[in-house]
């Protein structure tokens, strides 16, 4: 049917182009990109979806118009580069034994990426030039039990939050450490660098109505998400296919909420690969995963493997060739269902595009304050 449109990207127009030009233009042009993570067109059809789209919001063709020094409709690998950063919460480099879900259950894209290993510590190592899978540190210094809150505000931060405190603190994080979080996150990080960043999770207004929420409960990702004045993803943005809820296919939504339909993990995947070309890095949050290791529950915990193993697949699938997975856990727990409280295992940092940002780091440990530096650098090298 002759060569396909490639969806690698090689510059940013949202900034240079779809900013300035008129609102109907650029709500074309994001659509466009919405659909190019989902099918892919042959050229044919390509150039006739443009000018369609060109028609519609009575914008005549012009070739002259150039995108960081790109054509944008002349050269047809203009699109937006994106790091996908996924936090998933509960999970650590475990032993390839029956207790571990992690191996024992078997997830067949984890398997495939990793050549026939699994999750586990055993697997650390790198597969092909864009897989690298990294045993992470998350006691940071710090005796004791790593816990959720100094954890996530290490990755989220780039700091190290459990030397800062003394200690590790679980749950949501108390105001000191709040605090602590809003002064400095990825969203400010970037910001500073007038990179964009989003955050793919949905909220319920409920959720911020709540008097916990609003007397400042909220656990890091919202802390930092809120410091940097980004938009918050709502219902309306769920339904609309512009958000991923937290478990991923909204089963546990539908509980509180029947009218909601159930999505596969694929369609959430493809959801989160259209919020990922409206910013240089977006970022999920899973924490069932945890939730599942404190039940020690096998029916829980296959869900949980089952849906992020889908999940993950299709990421890798359907993303663009440029385009970076970065997987990361705060701390050990579901891994080893022995017990039911969090590990000392270290954590995996799996990265899925752009390996060679670890060489370019030049760390000689590799812990969660590491993360954000990553991140950071994978979109210095997608501008370089």
């Amino acid at each position: 049917m002759g060569c396909c449109v490639s969806a690698t990207l090689i510059a940013d127009p949202r900034k240079s182009f779809v900013r300035e030009t008129s609102p109907l233009l650029g709500y074309w042009i994001k659509n466009i990109f919405l659909i190019f993570t989902q099918v892919e067109l042959d050229i044919a059809m390509f150039q006739c979806l443009m000018f369609i789209i060109l028609n519609l919001a009575e914008i005549h063709f012009f070739d002259n118009l150039v995108v960081e020094g790109l054509s944008f409709f002349m050269d047809l690998e203009v699109f937006a580069i994106a790091v996908i950063l996924l936090f998933i919460d509960g999970v650590g480099l475990g032993e390839e034994a029956e207790y571990n879900p992690w191996f024992s259950y078997d997830p067949p894209f984890f398997k495939e990426i990793l050549n026939g290993n699994y999750l586990t510590h055993h697997s650390v190592g790198k597969y092909g030039s864009e897989i690298l899978l990294l045993a992470t540190d998350s006691k940071l210094g710090v005796e004791g039990i790593p816990q959720s809150a100094t954890g996530q505000a290490a990755i989220f931060t780039g700091n190290n939050a459990p030397k800062m405190l003394g200690r590790h603190m679980s749950g949501l994080p108390f105001r000191r450490l709040r605090n602590w979080v809003k002064e400095d996150n990825i969203y400010l990080q970037l910001q500073a660098k007038d990179w964009s960043a989003t955050f793919a999770n949905s909220y319920t207004q409920e959720y911020f109505a709540r008097p916990a929420t609003q007397r400042g409960w909220v656990s890091v990702t919202t802390a930092a998400l809120q410091s940097s004045g980004q938009p918050i993803r709502y219902f309306s943005e769920l339904l609309a296919g512009e958000a991923v809820y937290h478990d991923i296919t909204r089963q546990t939504l539908k509980k509180v909420l029947p009218d909601v339909n159930e999505i596969t993990p694929e369609q959430a995947a493809r959801d989160c690969l259209g919020i990922a070309r409206q910013a240089e890095v977006v970022i999920h949050e899973f924490f069932l995963s945890d939730r599942a290791g404190h039940k020690r529950d096998p029916q829980l915990i296959s869900w949980v493997i089952e849906t992020y193993d889908r999940f993950l697949g299709e990421l890798t699938k359907r993303k663009a060739t440029n385009d970076t997975i970065v997987l990361v856990s705060d701390h050990g727990n579901s891994e080893d269902l022995r017990v039911p409280t969090h590990t000392e295992n270290p954590v995996p940092t799996l990265i899925i595009g752009d390996t060679g940002a670890i060489e370019e780091l030049g760390l000689s440990h590799w812990d969660l304050t590491c993360i954000a530096p990553l991140v950071r650098c994978l979109v210095q090298r997608q501008h370089q």
